[in-house]
């Protein structure tokens, strides 16, 4: 039978603001299914997968820009999946659990000491997995996930489960209990946080850590759950995943699309209600402030960036190139991984409008004349030499460094970036004389820069030069990025059908988003109305072309109150979503 037990909770302040994330925001995109989407990992920064319904199991390779349908050996309902490395991972299926050691290619079926459907898997270490199940029971691993033995069993169901090492984790279920092992799982100590469903539970270190669950409730602890805090109460819906980037950045997701961020370890809130269905799983890429969630009927969302300046490189090697100004003209091409870009703070699809070296040393002041600057996407992942197609000049004239430090150069044609692609960066120019070397600060790493130089008094540097060598070092890159308008969804599939979103940030003073779906080129018109009916913006009045759009809504003008949002296609009303201003 169930077991019960009672804990005393002690209650702090909690703040709400409905304003927009810094940078970031998250937006939903389509994956191809109506199907539930159940679980998300992310091994690396560019590995992921998804798994749903019927079997359903989705991966990408490039950071979730876009994504494959895998095989699998069943199409029962797949409710859970978690990735030790890139290439092993384990998928919960209403038949059994399933491990792959191929990225997805193969799978077996694992034999458990249990029969019920596994809700949560976390792995401590490579050989060391913990899981829970439908009824309560934690598993324990010392091979690797292909032996299990069961440690204990929760009061309730759906024990989810999470250790910061091989010795120390938590588990929560749908009774209201947290346990608490420090020795492996020899040993348990139980206590009862509420009489609601505890949903997830997610630590940073061994003190600190987050419980969500039911009608929005929000614990937080700092003695490494010996005590726990409850934050925030019936304010929203269910809670039914927490994600911990930091001791100070936690993200949590649930009921009808909610995002819930924090950047001060829980103190205040944004939030985001990014599509309108449940949302059960929220993930981060290890070490990166790259988010996915997923829900019901086929729901994706991601955190992007609305504009950002990524740096990639933190190497202090000087390197004489891209401004190798010893010699008259000079060419140098120089690649970034997408997963660099992505990691380094960018990868939202957009236009590039100006790059950036760091000048280390500075001995010329002399101006470059036919300086030319090309970018290109490419899936090329290293360079052996130059080359001379599928480039977009975005600089074209003279250029001077000015001085020492973060330099940028202003494009004068923005370039648009394609998402998850790598970014091939050539500098060149023609001069017709030369001085000393103008250094910038570089990184270590191989076959990514391949330069040339040589004083070609009546050529072309930037057409002439066609040879050179690979060079040990790359020059540290940064570039700015804004999102291009009405473009943020650069996935190859289109909606399926017409959506009209709710407007984020709802409260609104005096700017809100609103975000729609055309899967057809129709004549599109948005319009607000007052609480009488009475018209009082026209957003879009226009015929459109199969995508997902977004529009921003400034109500400076207008007073607080009530206003209506209606989607039209084809002069039809076919949507209306109501909006508050708050001044």
């Amino acid at each position: 039978m169930k077991r019960l037990f009672t804990l005393f909770v002690f209650v702090l302040t909690f703040s709400l603001s409905g304003t927009s994330f810094a940078q970031y925001n998250w937006e939903s995109f389509n994956i191809g299914t109506y199907e539930n989407l159940n679980s998300v990992s992310f091994p690396s920064i560019s590995t992921g997968y998804i798994v749903g319904n019927l079997g359903l199991v989705y991966k990408t390779t490039n950071a979730g820009f876009n994504w494959s349908l895998k095989s699998f050996p069943t199409n029962g309902n797949n409710s859970y999946v978690y990735f030790i490395n890139s290439a092993t991972g384990f998928v919960s299926n209403q038949g059994g659990l399933y491990k792959t050691s191929d990225g997805g290619s193969n799978w077996i079926l694992i034999t458990l000491p249990t029969t019920y459907n596994v809700t949560s898997i976390h792995f401590s270490s490579a050989s060391i997995g913990w899981a829970g199940d439908f009824w309560g029971n934690v598993l324990k691993t010392t091979n690797g996930g292909d032996n299990w033995v069961n440690t204990t069993t929760m009061p309730g169901y759906n024990s989810k489960v999470f250790f910061i090492n091989d010795f120390t984790g938590w588990s929560v279920d749908t009774y209201g209990y947290v346990t608490k092992t420090t020795n492996g799982g020899t040993n348990y100590v139980q206590t009862r946080l509420v009489f609601d469903t505890l949903s997830a539970v997610n630590f940073i270190s061994s003190t600190i850590g987050f419980i969500v669950g039911d009608s929005g409730k929000v614990f937080k602890t700092t003695n490494g759950g010996n005590g726990w805090n409850l934050i925030s109460s019936d304010l929203y819906g269910k809670l039914n995943s927490v994600y911990m980037e930091s001791p100070l950045k936690i993200t949590a997701c649930g009921h009808d699309g909610l995002i819930l961020y924090s950047n001060d370890g829980g103190n205040t809130w944004n939030y985001q209600v990014s599509t309108s269905s449940e949302l059960k799983q929220v993930t981060y890429a290890p070490s990166a402030s790259v988010g996915w969630a997923v829900g019901d009927i086929g729901t994706y969302v991601k955190k992007v960036a609305s504009s950002t300046t990524a740096c990639i490189g933190n190497g202090n090697v000087k390197s004489p190139y891209p401004f190798y100004s010893f010699y008259a003209d000079s060419r140098t091409d120089m690649l970034y991984l997408g997963s660099e870009i992505l990691a380094g703070g960018g990868g939202i699809a957009g236009t590039i409008t100006k790059i950036g070296f760091y000048v280390d040393s500075l001995y010329s002041t002399q101006t470059l004349t036919g300086f030319t600057v090309k970018l290109k996407n490419t899936t090329s992942s290293f360079i052996t030499g130059f080359t001379d197609v599928g480039w977009t000049t975005v600089y074209s004239g003279s250029y001077t460094v000015s001085g020492i430090g973060q330099m940028f150069i202003d494009l004068q044609t923005p370039f648009n970036y394609i998402q998850g692609n790598n970014l091939l960066v050539e500098v060149c120019y023609d001069n017709s004389a030369f001085s000393t070397n103008t250094f910038v600060r570089s990184t270590n790493v191989p076959n990514m820069t391949f330069n040339g130089h040589q004083d070609l008094f009546s050529g072309n540097g930037c057409t002439d030069i066609n040879i050179g060598s690979v060079m040990a070092a790359r020059p540290n890159l940064c570039f700015f990025t804004s999102v291009i308008s009405g473009n943020q969804n650069q996935h190859s599939n289109v909606p399926k059908d017409f959506k009209l979103y709710q407007n984020y940030p709802n409260p609104f003073n005096p700017m809100t988003k609103i975000k729609f779906d055309i899967p057809k080129s129709s004549f599109v018109t948005l319009k607000i109305y007052d609480i009488l009916g009475k018209e009082v913006a026209s957003l879009v009045n226009d015929k459109l072309q199969p995508n997902s759009y977004a529009v921003d809504f400034n109500a400076s003008g207008l007073n607080s109150g009530v206003y209506f949002c209606q989607l039209s296609v084809d002069n039809v009303p076919f949507s209306i979503k109501k909006m508050l201003l708050v001044k």
